[in-house]
């Protein structure tokens, strides 16, 4: 029997020798994994610091990757197998929304307020737009700031957090309608940068946000690439430095960027923008929309392989790629998902598929108000309202249909598709806009789940489930088609025509026949041509008493090279005649071709009276312009008129200026076309524009105007008149020396400069010259001088009939009474003349001849004429008939205008004469890779092969000729037209 006390210490013993052998297997590994943990206190106390506000991404930091939590997978989820490892950051997938501070403004269920937001929805919410005022960060609604006891948007938002804690926010600045010039100038310099820097930090900071979104949309051109890597090294390394200082998290930078390729090459040196920036927002939608001309889908994953190879390139997964593969961080870029759709109104109701052709936009709204667009609340009042719903398997996205109305758009079922392959690739997560076009009252949808669309990608990509009931809707149950329309639309195939080999058809294709050029004997200098004449004629000018009236038949035909009738107006959206004289009064201008058939006429639109509203609605609605489009193409080609003259006075402001940059392009692509098909030379398409730096800055896109106008008109006079208090010069070339430094701008010779200064040719510019003056009447007749003190303007003109207004011809009666003094202005080189109170500042021939040799110094590509029935067309003065144009032509002779811009119309030549088109000629113009056939009217046994734009005469075989209707060779008795061929002889034997 053993002691008890001996039994205590034996197991005691045994104890010991357990927990030796134990604790060797147990020690090491405990111990190394505390070696390789993070540590739980960061270095600054007091500070917590997530994983993308590091303070600074070049320095290399020991990382280990904590195994992912186990996520619960939502019943709707889609599986994600064999999935890329991606460098997620420990927080997880992000789930960027962008909030609109124009979304309060939407009626009814529309309206959207920052409390309808769901706290934990987003990881990142960024509040759109702030603005710029003078380089420097603000805000922009009136209500985005707490004033007066009203709590602003930006608390509002901020009070979320209070909720989430871990959301954070970020304020942007950008957009589409902010344009790109502010951010020109604001990265331009580092001054500038600077500026701008050091104003946001505590504008963000004051308004606790936690970081600031870049939406440059879009920087362009060697210059703007560089300066945005400035401007987001410049702001990062500021805001390292600045949490430094203030022991704070540090600021986000983060940016929204395009999906083009063009634009991301060049506009973006990836690599460099992906070091600086914190994660990047890849806008992946708006790939197609009202701007074109058949239907694409918003945002397809997948491009279509109907699509051209150009068109494949609009896509998710194509635009994301690109993006990494020019040097992107995969887990850096955060893909966009649209809450929204873009609409169209189909041409043709039974062609409803994508790339059927479309009118434009879709309508609008009920609360977007926005044609071609819809959130995705009014897609589901759409889909409960009759639409049919579409599921396209090959883009993976779904599109709806109603009548003519034709929508693409994503659904939960299409999110889910896209967030599997954003886990699949290895991407960050993904960007929303907007947080406030989702079903945020989840009582429009159906299911009764706030937010279907970003909750199915925050239970993607986080796993935090919508609920335990929900589930997606599924729209292809309640409006798919049905079993009876489930027929393919009807395709209709063409026979084929008899096959040839590739090599023989190369083999037997005829080239074209030159055509026979004569040319002249003396050399033509492409690199140059003469100066231009723009003479503006007013129909009003008809309507003058006594020998000031002015008819066509008073023009030189050969003292202008350009005639323009001023003015036409719009009827209903369309160009149309001012009155029904007018149609009389346009034939006789177009006669004046018989005379000079080079002389070349345009119809302007426009002007001071007309005003910019009825330009402001043209261009607001895509339908509306297009039809004034087209529709003035067939007006100008059926009076014979050269061109259309726009005189919009003025565009003003961000969405003025877009507005103007299109309806040109519009314009001028549309007479690019029209200009292949009629065989006439093509339509030439001019602006006048004003002199005024100030109304150039507010509503003009110098580059992008230039591309589309052969010639712009620069308005260089009434820089002075009846508006103002002092007397000063209508005209003038110089400034004087005494005069402010605002008044120094306000001259021909600087407002040209700013026009060349802002972007626009010195060929294609023609200086404004004007054939009359700006009259006074003075305070006090023995203050005469520029400055002097002015009551109003000048006594009307016998034949003008306007006050502080004479013409040329009316100037010279004044000069002719005693007692009139004419003084010449040697600072401005210009004359004024007065006479007891009455005041005159114009141009004469000494004047305009010194503006002549320095428009010819400066290199300027000619002359625009304000008007020509203003100048002494009837030879009263003296000097003949229109002297002051005259002076001007005899001052040009001889110059040469040097032709540096290379702009991507350049190449087309709208010179040449009205003609008859050949009705037998076949033009090819197919996209490149299409094939075509087309008949040989004047020889039955061959027809043309049209290849993209190249064109092969094709022989049929012998005894068969060309069968159009069908596009193959065929016997003669099934042609009508070709029933009286003659066959071919037998081959001999």
């Amino acid at each position: 029997m053993i002691p008890p006390r001996w039994c205590s210490f034996q197991n005691l013993f045994i104890l010991t020798i357990v927990l030796i052998l134990v604790l060797p297997n147990v020690i090491p590994e405990k111990s190394s994994r505390r070696r390789l943990r993070r540590p739980t206190q960061s270095p600054l106390k007091n500070i917590s610091t997530s994983k993308d506000q590091e303070v600074s991404a070049s320095v290399n930091r020991f990382r280990v990757r904590t195994r992912s939590s186990h996520r619960k997978t939502a019943d709707n989820s889609i599986s994600s197998s064999n999935s890329k490892t991606s460098k997620i950051d420990s927080d997880g997938y992000k789930v960027v929304c962008y909030y609109t501070n124009w979304s309060q403004y939407r009626p009814k269920i529309g309206k959207f307020l920052p409390e309808d937001i769901t706290p934990d929805l987003c990881t990142h919410l960024i509040f759109a737009f702030g603005w710029l005022k003078k380089g420097k960060l603000s805000s922009f609604e009136s209500n985005d700031e707490t004033k007066d006891g009203k709590t602003g948007l930006y608390d509002r938002i901020e009070n979320l957090k209070k909720a989430n804690p871990k959301l954070k926010t970020l304020l942007a600045i950008g957009g589409w309608s902010f344009g790109t010039q502010k951010f020109k100038d604001m990265s331009a310099t580092r001054y500038a940068r600077q500026t701008f820097i050091y104003s946001a930090i505590p504008f963000l900071r004051d308004r606790n946000f936690d970081g600031l979104d870049i939406d440059w949309e879009y920087p362009k051109g060697s210059d703007d690439k560089k300066n945005y890597v400035h401007l987001l090294k410049e702001l990062r390394e500021a805001f390292e430095a600045e949490a430094q200082e203030v022991k704070k998290p540090r600021l986000l930078l983060s940016a929204a960027v395009p999906v083009g390729p063009d634009n991301i090459k060049s506009g973006y040196d990836v690599p460099a923008v992906a070091s600086y920036l914190d994660f990047i927002n890849v806008m992946a939608y708006d790939f197609h929309g009202k701007w074109e001309r058949e239907t694409g889908h918003n945002a397809p994953l997948i491009a279509p392989s109907t699509d051209s190879e150009w068109r494949k390139q609009l896509s998710v997964s194509h635009a994301a790629s690109l993006w990494a593969r020019l040097g992107a961080p995969r887990d850096k870029l955060v893909i966009g998902m649209p809450t929204y759709g873009r609409t169209f109104t189909l041409s043709n109701m039974d062609r409803y598929k994508v790339n059927s052709p479309a009118s434009g936009g879709g309508k609008e709204g009920t609360y977007t108000k926005e044609a071609g667009f819809l959130a995705y609340y009014e897609v589901c009042e759409m889909l409960q309202n009759g639409a049919t719903y579409y599921w396209d398997d090959e883009m993976k996205v779904p599109y709806a249909v109603q009548g003519d109305q034709w929508v693409g758009f994503d659904d939960e079922r299409s999110i889910r598709h896209k967030m599997k392959w954003i886990k699949d690739n290895g991407f960050g997560g993904a960007m929303v806009w907007t947080v406030d076009m989702d079903d945020f009252t989840g009582n429009v949808c159906g299911g009764d789940v706030k937010y279907p669309l970003i909750g199915a990608m925050r239970e993607e990509l986080r796993g935090m489930s919508r609920g335990k009931n929900a589930k997606d809707v599924d729209w292809e149950k309640l409006a798919g088609r049905s079993e009876e329309d489930d027929d393919e639309e009807e395709v209709i195939e063409k026979p084929a025509p008899v096959k040839i080999a590739v090599s023989d058809v190369l083999h037997r294709a005829r080239k074209p026949n030159k055509k026979h050029i004569t040319k002249s004997s003396g050399t033509t200098d492409k690199n140059s041509r003469p100066p231009q004449i723009f003479c503006y004629m007013t129909s009003w000018s008809q309507k003058r008493p006594g020998t000031g009236k002015f008819a066509p038949e008073n023009i030189d035909p050969k003292l202008c090279t350009h005639i323009i009738y001023a003015f036409a107006t719009l009827k209903e959206y369309k160009l149309a005649e001012a009155s029904e004289k007018d149609v009389d009064r346009y034939e006789r201008v177009i006669a004046l071709r018989e005379k000079n058939p080079d002389l070349k006429i345009l119809l302007a639109i426009g002007g001071w009276a007309f005003g910019s509203t009825p330009f402001k609605e043209l261009t607001g609605n895509v339908f509306r312009m297009n039809q004034f489009v087209y529709d003035a193409i067939e007006l100008l080609r059926d009076y014979k008129f050269n061109g259309l003259d726009v005189d919009w006075e003025y565009p003003r402001g961000s969405d003025d200026r877009e507005a103007y940059v299109s309806l040109l392009k519009e314009l001028r692509l549309a007479f690019e076309g029209e200009a292949k098909t009629s065989g006439q030379p093509r339509l030439l398409l001019t602006a006048a524009v004003p002199a005024s730096f100030e109304a150039i800055a507010a509503g003009y896109d110098v580059p992008e105007i230039s591309k589309y106008l052969d010639y712009i008109n620069v308005m260089t006079y009434d820089f002075h008149g009846q508006w103002e208090r002092t007397v000063g010069h209508n005209s003038p070339l110089f400034p004087l020396e005494s005069a402010t430094s605002y008044q120094k701008k306000l001259t021909v010779d600087y407002s040209a400069r700013e026009w060349v200064k802002q972007g626009a040719p010195k060929e294609k510019l023609m200086i404004g010259m004007p054939t009359y003056g700006r009259s006074f009447e003075l305070v006090n007749t023995s203050q005469f001088d520029i400055g002097a003190p002015a009551s109003g303007g000048g006594e009307p003109g016998k034949f003008t009939s306007e006050a502080g207004f004479m013409s040329y011809y009316e100037i010279c009666d004044f000069l002719q009474v005693e007692n009139t003094t004419l003084v010449w202005d040697n600072e401005q080189q210009v004359p004024f003349a007065y006479r007891k109170n009455q005041w005159v500042g114009f141009d004469d021939e000494r004047s305009l001849k010194t503006k002549m040799a320095w428009l010819k110094e400066e290199g300027f590509g000619g002359i625009m004429i304000w008007s020509v029935d203003m100048d002494d067309f009837r030879g009263h003065c003296g000097g003949g008939k229109y002297p002051l144009i005259t002076a001007m032509k005899q001052e040009l002779h001889g110059y040469r205008v040097k032709l540096q811009f290379d702009g991507p119309f350049e190449s087309s030549n709208p010179n040449g004469q009205y003609t008859t088109k050949n009705p037998n000629e076949v033009v090819c113009e197919e996209e490149e890779g299409h094939i075509s056939y087309h008949a040989d009217k004047s020889d039955c046994t061959h027809y043309y092969m049209c290849e993209g734009e190249r064109k092969h005469h094709m022989p049929c075989p012998a005894n068969l000729v060309f069968n159009p209707d069908q596009n193959v060779c065929d016997w003669p008795e099934n042609v009508e037209e070709c029933m009286q061929h003659t066959q071919a002889p037998p081959t001999n034997r």
